[in-house]
């Protein structure tokens, strides 16, 4: 489907800056601290310093796919890696009174060729029009009374069962479908059936981005909460007013990282989401895991699913970490009533700091179980390079 751009007037990050730039400038600027950050060959493309800025940035995030549907190998190239769309987005920042700041962000995806999309009908088919407007939202956001968001982005519950420590999610999370959504399933008479893969994996991660109200509160003890309501206006409006509701955790001890979420959402049709997910690093070892799951209550049929990983950091080249890891997910009644949807994956990561590239090869099965269809298993492997600026 072709995605229609929804333009946002610039008049709105006009006003933005007219409003912080006064409210900024009613205090002494904090003088600029020394950069602690290591060097990238693409510096900050930056105007202004810590306390106020207009920043442009993004990330190209190419591949090889190889889909195996037990009947034809099919390589797309070059496609864009679903797990992280290429995209890029222009920031606005400025400090204001009494530890308030405001900010804005806008930002686009644009992805003619995605591992989501691709299939074997469409092998050479490259999209140029798909585009989609992701973000495009303003915020105030306050150290004692929280964060106030306004505007098209992420929803409360978005990224709530995608939290993910072992390095490696640029190829392999617990939406398994990212690597190699498009393609259909093959039949066991050779034929091609009528299910994708992104239609039998799901992480029901909550409500994703819309045009919304929300509110964070600030964290306490390592706890957040947030909630949200809006409704849908890209690629396509629906006029469903949505709300949702998250509790995140983050905290670092001695020897352990630990990142978790959980959230509650109400999509509309009498629909209720329950999803979270939770990931523990030990820092001495670079070992991690990760657990994610999921319920869609929908009157229909029950959707649910449960996903692990274990992953591994470590040193090994001066140029950045290398992260390997492993994952199986299980689905149940997720592309009908007595479906039964399992995948297994590996992945390996290495960073290359200086260059602010993610060098990254995953290989995962794909097996769907159907009281009416009898599927061939299949197998994906996915390589390329995400580039960050």
């Amino acid at each position: 489907m072709r995605h229609v751009l929804h333009v946002v007037s610039p008049a709105l990050f006009s006003v933005a800056l007219g409003v912080a730039a006064p409210a900024s400038a009613q205090e002494p600027a904090k003088p600029a601290q020394a950069s602690k950050e290591a060097e990238h060959w693409i510096p900050k493309l930056r105007l202004g310093d810590d306390n106020a800025y207009f920043e442009f940035y993004g990330q190209i995030n190419k591949g090889l796919l190889s889909y195996d549907d037990g009947g034809q190998t099919d390589n797309y190239f070059p496609a864009d890696n679903g797990n992280s769309s290429s995209r890029a987005g222009f920031r606005i920042y400025s400090l204001m009174e009494n530890d308030w700041s405001f900010g804005a962000n806008l930002e686009w995806e644009w992805n003619p060729y995605s591992t989501t999309n691709v299939n074997q009908l469409n092998e050479d088919h490259f999209d140029w029009g798909t585009d989609l407007l992701r973000k495009a939202e303003i915020y105030l956001n306050s150290k004692d009374y929280g964060k106030f968001w306004f505007g098209q982005g992420s929803m409360a519950s978005d990224t709530t069962a995608e939290v993910d420590l072992s390095g490696t999610d640029v190829v392999g999370y617990s939406l398994v479908s990212d690597m190699a959504g498009g393609p259909f399933f093959r039949n066991a008479d050779g034929t091609l059936s009528t299910v994708r893969v992104k239609d039998a994996f799901t992480n029901y991660d909550g409500l994703s981005r819309k045009l919304r109200v929300r509110y964070d509160t600030p964290a306490f003890g390592g706890f957040s909460f947030a909630t949200s309501v809006g409704t849908q206006v890209v690629p396509e409006e629906t006029d469903v007013t949505v709300w949702d509701a998250a509790v995140r955790y983050n905290e670092t001890y001695d020897a352990f990282k630990v990142a978790a979420a959980v959230a509650f959402s109400r999509p509309g049709d009498g629909n209720s989401i329950y999803d979270a997910s939770v990931s523990v690093l030990h820092l001495d070892t670079g070992l991690s895991l990760t657990l994610a799951a999921g319920y869609s209550d929908k009157e229909t049929v029950d959707g649910r699913y449960g996903y692990v990983k274990i992953g591994y950091q470590a040193d090994i080249f001066d140029v950045g970490k290398t992260a390997f890891s492993v994952d199986a997910y299980f689905g149940k009644d997720i592309a009908g009533r007595g479906s039964k949807s399992d995948s297994f994956g590996a992945q390996i990561v290495q960073n290359l700091d200086y260059l602010q590239t993610e060098l990254y090869l995953g290989a995962r099965t794909y097996s769907l179980d159907q009281e009416t269809a009898d599927l061939q298993d299949s197998f994906a492997v996915l390589g390329g390079a995400r580039i960050k600026f």
